[in-house]
């Protein structure tokens, strides 16, 4: 982090709030974990109501994303969905260049913190047992919310998917500029062949376990609304059952094989408490299809970091530890050969 980035937001801050004379309680600190958006932990020396307490600034490149981002954490929030307050937001022509959004800090870890070698792994099966109900839970009670209200407010938030459908248009749009045509044929495989899943709800988009903290009395929260979108709930479904079946761990090759065994059997009670939680069940056919719409958006991304050059900044990321898995999956369910890269 920058001494300018967090000069120019305790301007932002002071023009935001309304307080000239404001100070940080002491320099801003870089979190680390994310990989498109900057955080910035910091705290207000004598701060006005409303402004008290540790606090995260998401500082993020694409305005009408963050926009996006903001509206439906922040109503999700009011709701009662274990996520962080938002204080405040704004965008690029507010002072940094880039659009931000200020929220609480959430006390925790990710749940799969330490779990990322072979004694991190054995020594944690109660933490292990224990995610697939907590996200389970979460994600049932998102599901709850009116996905109305927020509809409305992304009414005029142009250049974002807020629906299934136009994700994978944008998709379409997307991987014909980095001339994937396997991709492409993939995408129009899933546009023309479109199922039944039952009304929109909020869809978090990413619940995976390093999207959730948890903390020493067992609360948790849930964290990056960027991929939210309004869908039928089996595209949660199908994210995160997809995300633990395919742990995303650097771990050795020997240990592969435990990890991704314990991954379905992970995969399998999250379904199971989802349905005992939501009171519905996904079918295999539309649960496999939605994976299918999941990878698809993985490897999308990753073919534009490709064309543009910067993958190998990406080490580590998710979707490069899947993609072999992601491919296979996409392949299979819309007949198309696809390669992860």
């Amino acid at each position: 982090m920058s001494d300018d980035l967090a000069d120019r937001l305790l301007c932002v801050l002071r023009a935001h709030i309304g307080v000239t004379t404001l100070e940080y309680l002491e320099p801003p600190t870089q979190l680390t974990g994310g990989f498109w958006a900057e955080l910035l932990a910091f705290e207000l020396q004598d701060p006005p109501a409303g402004w008290e307490g540790p606090l995260v600034a998401r500082v993020m490149p694409e305005p009408a994303l963050a926009r996006k981002e903001t509206v439906v954490q922040a109503a999700v929030a009011i709701a009662g969905v274990p996520t962080p307050r938002v204080r405040g937001a704004g965008g690029p022509d507010d002072g940094l260049g880039r659009a931000f959004m200020v929220m609480d800090r959430a006390d925790g870890v990710p749940l799969l913190a330490g779990l990322d070698s072979a004694a991190g792994l054995i020594g944690a099966p109660r933490r292990l047992w224990r995610m697939p109900e907590l996200l389970a839970d979460a994600m049932a009670k998102l599901h709850t919310v009116d996905p109305r209200p927020i509809r409305g407010r992304l009414a005029d938030v142009d250049g974002v998917a807020r629906t299934v459908p136009e994700m994978l248009k944008h998709i379409e749009a997307w991987t014909t500029l980095t001339e994937r045509a396997d991709l492409v044929s993939a995408t129009r495989w899933l546009i023309d062949h479109p199922v039944v899943a039952g009304d929109d709800v909020i869809c978090h988009g990413d619940l995976h376990p390093f999207n959730m903290l948890i903390d020493e009395r067992g609360r948790v929260t849930v964290l990056d609304w960027s991929t939210a979108v309004l869908a039928p709930r089996a595209l949660d479904v199908a994210f995160t059952s997809l995300m633990l079946s395919n742990p995303p761990l650097a771990v050795p090759r020997s240990v592969r094989p435990l990890l991704r065994g314990a991954g379905r059997g992970l995969a399998r009670r999250f379904r199971s408490r989802y349905r005992y939680h939501s009171g519905h069940a996904v079918d295999r056919a539309t649960l496999e299809w939605f994976q299918a719409v999941v990878c698809l958006r993985a490897l999308a991304e990753v073919s534009s970091w490709v064309h543009d050059g910067v993958v190998t900044s990406r080490a580590g990321h998710p979707w490069l530890l899947s993609g072999d898995r992601f491919a296979a999956h996409l392949g299979a369910v819309t007949g198309v050969p696809v390669r992860p890269l």
